[in-house]
C-alpha cells in the first residue's frame, strides 16, 4: 500500500472535513495565555515530506495532548478540526492550522526520521526586509557584539533585554534583540563558556524593525533559542567558520516601542478602497471594497452546523441515539448537549477589481441577502462531512461574476476579510454617479458598469437614494480567529471621487 493511500500528506489538509489522518513528528510545542481567555497547548507537527502546520488544543484536551504527542516522536493522528492560520505572527507557512478536539485520536507509529525540519532564513534576503514578516523563522549564525544585559521598562514593567549580531558564514549580518529568561541565558554563556566554534540557532523567532533596521526578536515564548546546536546544519556551519571566529564581546545599547490601536465604528463615515490597498492596512480597520465575484473558494464548505438558540457551530457526537434517531451535538456556547440545530452559511468567495484579487468570508445573515435563500433549503439533509467540496448549489455558483460593495474588517495577519455589510447595484450606481465613471478610475474595476448588478429584493426601505446596508446584523463564528494588531503602515493616498455631470 502506497504512503498517500493511507496518510495524507500536511500540504493536503483543508478545512472542508475533519476525518484527516496524517503521520507527524511533534518538532515544537509551548503554552499560551491569550488575554482574557484559557491557557492553550501549541504545537508545530512536522511530516516526512517535511511539510509543517501548526496545531493547537484548549486545557480541557491539554492532558492529553501532551500525553499522546510527546515532542520529537512520531505518531498517527485522525479526526481534527481545521481553520485558517491567522494572527500577527504564525510558526508555519501552511495556509491552515488544525485543531485537537474530543474526537482526535492519537496512535504510535513505527516511522523514524531524526530530522530537525528547520527551515532557515536566508540572511541576505532577511536584512533586505524580503521575508514575510508574519511569519517566524529559523536563523542559525554566530552572535557577537553581544551587550550586557539591561533592565528597561516595557508598559511599567521591568523586563531583562540583551542585544547582538548574528553573522552568515558569507559574511551577511542581522540585528538581534532577545528578552527575559532568553536574555539571561545568552549572557551567563558568554561568561562562563568557552566560545570557539560557537553557533546560536534560533527557532520560531519574529521579524521586526527598530530605528529603521530589521530586528530578530523571541516572539514570547515560542521561540527556541538553542547555544550550540548539534543539528546537521550547524555542524557544518562551525566547519566552514573555523577560519573566521570574532570574540564574544560584551558592550551596550536600545530599547523598544510601543503603538496604538484605533477602530472606526460608523459606515456612514468609511471610505471605499482598492483591493490592492488592503494588504498595506495594519491596524483594525473596517473599509468597503466594490468587486466582482471570481470564484467560489471551495478550501471550505460552504455552510457549518449551528445551534438554532445561538448560532455558533456545533459538534456531532458519535456513538450516542438510535440510528433512526436525529444526531446529538456539543455547543460549546451553550455548555450543553442539544438537537436543535441547522445549517447555516460560512461562504467564502475570491472577489477581484481591477487592482488585484481578495479572499472575503460571509456569514449566514450576510450571505442571505446576495443569495436570495436560506441554507437550510440548499442542503442535502445529510449531517455527515461532505465528500467533495466542488459541489455547490446552482444559487451559490451563479453568484460568480456578480458585483456588490462589501463592507469589510482588515489588520495586519489576515488574508480572509470578514464582510459585515452588503449593498446592493443601486448603491455602486450611485456611487457612479456622484464620481467618474467608475471604468475611468484608476484601480476600480471596469466590470462594475457593464450592467452585472444584482438586485437585491427583501428589504423594501431601500432606493437609489439611500445607501444603507443591506444587511445590519452581526454574527458569531467561534472557528475565527480575533483580527487584531498594533501598528499601521502608510497607504497611497485614497482617490478623491469628484462630483461630475456625466452627459
Amino acid at each position: 500500500m502506497s504512503l498517500n493511500k493511507s496518510f495524507s500528506l500536511l500540504s493536503s489538509v483543508k478545512p472542508w472535513k475533519s476525518a484527516w489522518r496524517v503521520r507527524v513528528k511533534l518538532i515544537h510545542s509551548w503554552k499560551q495565555t491569550p488575554p482574557y481567555a484559557q491557557e492553550t497547548f501549541e504545537m508545530v507537527l512536522a511530516d516526512e515530506a517535511g511539510g509543517k502546520i501548526h496545531a493547537s488544543c484548549n486545557k480541557a484536551h491539554m492532558f492529553r495532548t501532551q500525553r499522546n504527542l510527546p515532542i520529537g516522536e512520531w505518531r498517527v493522528v485522525e479526526n481534527f478540526k481545521v481553520s485558517k492560520a491567522g494572527g500577527k505572527y504564525r510558526p508555519t507557512g501552511h495556509d491552515y492550522k488544525i485543531s485537537i478536539t474530543s474526537e482526535t485520536v492519537f496512535t504510535g507509529s513505527d516511522y523514524h526520521d531524526d530530522r530537525s525540519f528547520l527551515s532557515l532564513a536566508n540572511f541576505d534576503e532577511l536584512s533586505k526586509g524580503k521575508l514575510d514578516t508574519k511569519l517566524l523563522i529559523d536563523v542559525l549564525g554566530q552572535p557577537y557584539d553581544v551587550t550586557e544585559v539591561r533592565i528597561v521598562q516595557v508598559k511599567n514593567e521591568e523586563r531583562k533585554m540583551i542585544q547582538f549580531r548574528m553573522r552568515d558564514t558569507c559574511g551577511n549580518e542581522v540585528a538581534c534583540c532577545l528578552w527575559g529568561s532568553y536574555a539571561e541565558k545568552i549572557e551567563q554563556y558568554a561568561q562562563e563558556s568557552d566560545i570557539e566554534n560557537y553557533v546560536f540557532l534560533l527557532r520560531f523567532a519574529k521579524i521586526t524593525e527598530f530605528r529603521g533596521d530589521i530586528q530578530v526578536t523571541n516572539a514570547f515564548d515560542a521561540t527556541v533559542l538553542d547555544l550550540n546546536p548539534t543539528v546537521p546544519e550547524a555542524d557544518v556551519f562551525k566547519d566552514k567558520m573555523k577560519d573566521d571566529l570574532r570574540p564574544l564581546s560584551l558592550n551596550g545599547n536600545k530599547e523598544e516601542k510601543r503603538e496604538i490601536v484605533s477602530v472606526t465604528d460608523d459606515w456612514d463615515d468609511i471610505g471605499i478602497n482598492m483591493i490592492c490597498e488592503l494588504s498595506q492596512i495594519t491596524e483594525v480597520e473596517k473599509t468597503k471594497i466594490i468587486c466582482s465575484i471570481k470564484t467560489v473558494d471551495t478550501d471550505w464548505r460552504w455552510y457549518y452546523i449551528g445551534c438554532k438558540r445561538c448560532s455558533h457551530s456545533v459538534t456531532m457526537i458519535t456513538g450516542k441515539g438510535n440510528t433512526t434517531d436525529k444526531p446529538l451535538f456539543r455547543c460549546r456556547d451553550c455548555r450543553a448537549t442539544v438537537s436543535n440545530v441547522e445549517p447555516k452559511f460560512k461562504l467564502h468567495l475570491i472577489v477581484e477589481d481591477d487592482t488585484g484579487t481578495c479572499k472575503i468570508m460571509l456569514l449566514d445573515s450576510v450571505a442571505k441577502t446576495i443569495i436570495g435563500d436560506e441554507a437550510k433549503n440548499l442542503w442535502d439533509g445529510s449531517y455527515e462531512e461532505i465528500e467533495d467540496p466542488e459541489i455547490l448549489p446552482l444559487p451559490i455558483q451563479a453568484l460568480v461574476g456578480k458585483s456588490f460593495c462589501f463592507g469589510v474588517a482588515c489588520s495586519d495577519g489576515t488574508d480572509i476579510y470578514k464582510v459585515s455589510e452588503v449593498w446592493s447595484g443601486d448603491f455602486i450606481q450611485k456611487v457612479e454617479s456622484n464620481s467618474e465613471p467608475v471604468s475611468q478610475i484608476e484601480g476600480v474595476s471596469s466590470s462594475l458598469s457593464s450592467g452585472g448588478m444584482l438586485a437585491i429584493k427583501g428589504n423594501t426601505q431601500e432606493s437609489s437614494e439611500c445607501a444603507t446596508p443591506i444587511s445590519k446584523r452581526k454574527e458569531v463564528d467561534t472557528d475565527l480567529p480575533e483580527l487584531t494588531s498594533t501598528s499601521k503602515k502608510i497607504c497611497p493616498a485614497p482617490i478623491k471621487l469628484e462630483k461630475t455631470k456625466i452627459v
